[in-house]
């Protein structure tokens, strides 16, 4: 699946872009089973996600069942303070998922946060439009995230499908509808024309590439539909479908990002939009993240950002944090940093750690694509009246990618749209001009889904909208990893290499070819460093 629904959408359409004898040929020519170090990655993950058995069994492992304020939670607390164990720097789904696998495997672990909530990029809203739970970022856990889906049945945290099948969405370029047929059609007659360049990537990553895919990575995605003449129409709808997965321009990605993302990874194989495959946690998914965070033997540190990390003579790890204005340092026998690169290079590295050239150029490289989202109120679902689903996509000013959030709670009393933005569009959406964002959206809505202006809920006047930008968020700096050219064979699998005792976790870290910018990939990213952590300590 992919983390758009516009994106999932086109994966789907350039699949049927291939004739039927050809589609599976063409996918099956880009895989490449026989990488050692992929299979090398998919045995440490299956090692990783057989800590999540038992939740997906429907419970958590022992030490974590523990009341807070119980005897056995305080023993275990007691036990855990004795040493310098490990430090987990970020409270998001990877650093969560880590503190509580090393928890279960009773491994003294601290868990620092710079803001004054866990969750990272995973954050819903509420108390803002009656009755219904919105997501500020990630929104869709997929049927096949087998992490999620344990965590969320251990929290014992109800699902809901969100079904693009169900109604009708629009497809608005240049001023005209266009049916998915149309699209498809497109895709086909382009497939024809790149179909050697797709047999010749394989799939690279800085190790192990090509000539061929050296060439298409150094290529722009413009470049590359300009120099095969791709039609307007094709170029309008991977532009959108680019912004919405990647927030990123057509000239900020890398050609192998398309040809490897439409139409080889592991995410285009799997749930091309079938019914059911986009779930999401009726009560807000960041539910997952304070379910976690609620059971972790010690509480959190919150406003601790950190601001330095040395190596001891010893062989520990030295942090230091700014707290409020004060400098104050922690030192752990391992640490996993569990920070967006976007953030992680404004961490200063002391002399004592020696930082190869290769993992230098993945920490400052690495890109994040823009992506904010703008959420508006109804009175009522009154696109269903029209057979519609709220769903859509289109290159109007105010316009790119449009979905129904929530909609098990929408009724009568309300519904929510969210809009999501990507590239300069993302940039500019911010606070300040909320209820101008808002009055350009429903504008616009209102030429493709008519009776936008009517219903909008408005209160004292103004519409109930809430807009967020994760770009200026200092804690992430930016929406999702973004394969920027050159990103595959100068950055790609290098993510998540560790420093010896200081480790790396984050959806960045986890493959592009797997679960990249999901929080299934920061789940299982937490997971895998916490089995190199609990390594670590072993043989401490």
């Amino acid at each position: 699946m992919a983390r758009s629904r516009w994106m999932e959408q086109v994966l789907r359409m350039a699949q049927a872009g291939h004739s039927p004898e050809d589609a599976g040929t063409a996918i099956a020519q880009v895989a490449d089973p026989g990488n050692p170090q992929d299979a090398g990655r998919r045995r440490a993950l299956r090692g990783a996600v057989a800590g999540v058995t038992t939740v997906c069994a429907g419970a958590l492992a022992p030490p974590l069942l523990a009341a807070a304020g119980s005897s056995e939670a305080r023993a275990l607390v007691a036990r855990f303070t004795r040493g310098r164990g490990v430090a987990v720097v970020g409270a998001g789904i990877a650093g969560l998922a880590c503190a509580t696998e090393l928890a279960r495997n009773q491994i003294q672990t601290r868990v620092f946060e710079a803001a004054t909530r866990v969750g990272g990029r995973c954050w819903s809203l509420r108390d803002t439009f009656p009755g219904q739970v919105a997501e500020r970022g990630a929104e869709f856990i997929g049927s096949s995230h087998h992490a999620m889906l344990g965590y969320a049945r251990a929290l014992d945290l109800r699902l809901e499908t969100v079904d693009s099948n169900t109604g009708t969405g629009f497809h608005h370029y240049a001023g005209a509808r266009y049916s998915e047929i149309e699209i498809a059609a497109e895709f086909r007659e382009f497939a024809g024309v790149i179909r050697e360049d797709i047999e010749a990537v394989g799939a690279p990553n800085a190790d192990r590439f090509t000539p061929q895919a050296e060439l298409f990575d150094f290529m722009t995605l413009d470049e590359y539909l300009v120099l095969y003449g791709a039609s307007g129409l094709l170029r309008s709808v991977l532009r959108n479908a680019f912004l919405a997965e990647f927030g990123s321009e057509l000239d900020e990605v890398s050609a192998l990002a398309f040809l490897r993302f439409v139409y080889g990874d592991r995410r285009s194989k799997f749930g091309h939009g079938a019914p059911g495959d986009s779930l999401r946690v009726v009560g807000g998914n960041d539910l997952i993240a304070t379910g976690l965070a609620r059971l972790l033997p010690q509480p959190i540190a919150h406003g601790h950002r950190l601001v330095a990390i040395n190596r001891q003579f010893t062989g520990g790890v030295r942090l230091t944090f700014d707290i409020g204005g004060q400098r104050v340092q922690s030192d752990h026998d391992a640490v996993v940093l569990a920070l967006p690169f976007s953030v992680l290079r404004e961490v200063q590295f002391g002399a004592g750690i020696d930082m190869p050239a290769w993992k230098r150029l993945a920490i400052d490289g690495a890109e994040m694509g823009d992506a904010s989202r703008l959420l508006v109120g109804f009175q009522r679902p009154y696109w269903r009246d029209s057979g519609a689903n709220g769903s859509g996509n289109a290159d109007l000013p105010y316009i790119q990618n449009v979905w129904e959030t929530n909609p098990s709670k929408a009724s009568r009393l309300g519904a929510v749209l969210a809009q999501q933005v990507g590239g300069a569009a993302a940039r500019a959406l911010v606070p300040a001009s909320l209820q101008s964002d808002a009055a350009g959206f429903l504008a616009a809505l209102e030429e493709v889904l008519p009776g936008a202006r009517d219903s909008a809920t408005r209160s004292r006047g103004k519409i109930v909208a809430a807009t967020e930008n994760w770009r200026i968020n200092r804690n992430s700096r930016g929406a999702m990893p973004r394969p920027q050219p050159g990103y595959f064979t100068r950055i790609a699998h290098r993510e998540a290499a560790p420093l010896g005792n200081i480790l790396f976790a984050g959806d960045h870290t986890s493959s592009f070819y797997e679960w990249q910018g999901f929080m299934e990939g920061a789940a299982l990213s937490g997971l895998r460093a916490a089995n190199e952590a609990c390594d670590l300590m072993s043989a401490h």
